[in-house]
């Protein structure tokens, strides 16, 4: 299918949470090891920071943009807690390792959403 792209499909942000999005996805089904609500609450909150990104970048003036990154941001510091309280909960080897990697994945993410911040405070 050969879609038009609009501005905010061209992000490197909004590649990064594309690539996250799908990692938290096909890692966090449901299973008798994990809670299933908290999983869910995860995958709102992880949608949440890329439909954050979007609109925000959609928005015509500057600080409009730049309180849509903020709540992208919130939202993303929801996803990491709600991986910190499945790893206080975990004991398997497996799963802690893929949770530290992901936390550092975004964190990375994370300071994408920021330098898109400062760019458009610069802009004012």
């Amino acid at each position: 299918m050969n879609r038009k792209k609009w501005g905010f499909e061209n992000l490197e942000v909004w590649q990064l949470f594309l690539i996250q999005n799908k990692i938290l996805y096909a890692r966090f089904l449901p299973n008798r090891k994990a809670d299933w609500d908290i999983i869910r609450q995860m995958r709102r909150a992880m949608v949440s920071v890329g439909l954050n990104i979007a609109e925000g970048y959609s928005r015509q003036h500057t600080k409009e943009k730049i309180q849509f990154l903020n709540i992208s941001k919130a939202s993303l510091n929801e996803v990491k807690a709600c991986l910190l309280i499945m790893e206080s909960l975990t004991t398997y080897e497996n799963d802690l390792h893929f949770i530290s990697s992901l936390l550092s994945q975004l964190s990375l993410l994370d300071t994408k959403i920021l330098h898109l911040i400062r760019y458009f405070e610069n802009k004012r």
